[in-house]
């Protein structure tokens, strides 16, 4: 890299407009972190890799954490776990699928050997009942601690507790699990609420391991007070974090990278505006240059920059130079504002850096309330010429000089 900026040959992009870049070692190195953290409070470390892991795909992740070692992993549905066990052979480890056990997905969890969450007294029910005829698995009881959304509330609970050996007889309990509501910012009041709740609930149930801590609180909690027996970092995996001011460690690493031609620049005069609506108007005279990704693509609109300080709008980079983005981001293009580059630079450029090194994907979760931002740009598309960072190096590596 010159400047930390990534030097891509043109032959990587091919016929596509944007580069794609998933570095898998960084994963593994990001969870390494988090076991760190888990190792130091006595509790095993699973991986959370839900959503294609955010887009990383679970074709390159699992085989690298399982040989990291993880024998614990959750998915969000039953689908995905279905994946998962296809992607991990007969490996000994156990995927849990948090969304629960829908109706009719009984025989599917137990043929493909995935543990379902179990949100519901319905759902302990039907898979108690599917067991004891077809034969003992597992489950994890999914304790709702005041979200008001998956798992059993307080009379759920108070009912499992009286009928504990009957609703779970034909399973075996792997854990009970809870998930956290409000754990941004600088007040932690309702985690330790909810610490008070799940309390509570142990009381009235037999012993069980507990999860409780995911990628936030992790961070931000006091580990030994929430790790229990196992925890689940999921988007600090693949460098996620509460904010960007908020990492899980100083070392923690980028895993995404996306670099997107540009098409033309072109020179907007002082009171000219820029874009759909006329959002962003220029207050100098203005070079532009038009980026081919948008809104499609997972480059959100919550992005745009349209009016205010140009300095705390979202930038892309070029060769050591900041690039804000100006006006309403577009369907398949961004606008962003290259007065600053000299024309030198911006004649040798093909292409400009969108996530990167140099463009923390953690301020632009930032921006947009959540990780959104990296689900999006995880997506499949057609118009991403994609690699693993091992699969780029090789690319680039066996290019003709």
């Amino acid at each position: 890299m010159k400047n930390g900026f990534r030097e891509i040959p043109s032959a990587c992009f091919g016929a596509k407009p944007v580069v794609r870049i998933r570095d898998i070692d960084a994963v593994v190195h990001n969870y390494r972190l988090f076991k760190n953290k888990a190792d130091k409070t006595g509790s095993h470390c699973a991986a959370v890799v839900k959503a294609d892991v955010h887009g990383l795909m679970m074709k390159d992740v699992v085989p690298a954490l399982l040989r990291e070692g993880v024998r614990s992993f959750f998915v969000e549905e039953l689908t995905e776990g279905m994946e998962f066990r296809e992607i991990a052979g007969d490996r000994e480890v156990r995927v849990y699928a948090m969304a629960g056990l829908l109706k009719g997905e009984e025989r599917y969890f137990h043929e493909n050997d995935i543990t379902p969450c179990l949100n519901s007294l319905t759902q302990i029910e039907r898979w108690n009942r599917f067991c004891l005829a077809r034969g003992r698995k597992h489950g994890v009881i999914h304790l709702d601690t005041h979200m008001n959304r998956l798992g059993l509330l307080d009379d759920d609970v108070a009912r499992l507790s009286g009928e504990y050996g009957q609703l779970t007889e034909g399973f075996d309990v792997d854990c009970y699990m809870s998930h956290f509501f409000d754990i941004k910012g600088e007040d932690h009041g309702n985690c330790y609420m909810q610490l008070e709740v799940l309390k509570k609930y142990l009381k009235q149930l037999p012993p069980a391991p507990v999860s409780f801590a995911c990628t936030d609180s992790l961070i931000l909690l006091e580990n030994k007070d929430f790790n229990f027996h196992m925890v689940r970092p999921g988007i600090g995996l693949v460098g996620g974090a509460p904010s960007a001011n908020r990492p899980v460690s100083a070392d923690a690493r980028h895993t995404l990278e996306i670099y997107a031609k540009i098409s033309q620049v072109k020179t907007v005069k002082k009171g000219r505006t820029v874009g759909y609506g006329g959002a962003f108007t220029a207050a100098r005279d203005t070079r532009i240059a038009l980026v081919h990704i948008g809104y499609k693509d997972g480059y959100l609109r919550l992005l745009s920059g349209l009016s205010g300080d140009a300095s705390e709008f979202t930038a892309m980079y070029l060769k050591g130079y900041r690039l804000p983005v100006i006006g309403k981001i577009s369907l398949g293009a961004t606008t962003v504002d290259v007065t600053d580059v000299p024309g030198e630079i911006l004649a040798d450029s093909e292409y400009v850096e969108v996530v990167g090194p140099n463009v923390d994907i953690k301020k632009l979760a930032d921006k947009v309330g959540c990780y959104e931002i990296l689900m999006a740009l995880g997506r499949p598309n057609k118009k991403f010429a994609d690699y693993t960072l091992d699969e780029y190096n090789d690319f680039r590596d066996g290019l003709t000089p």
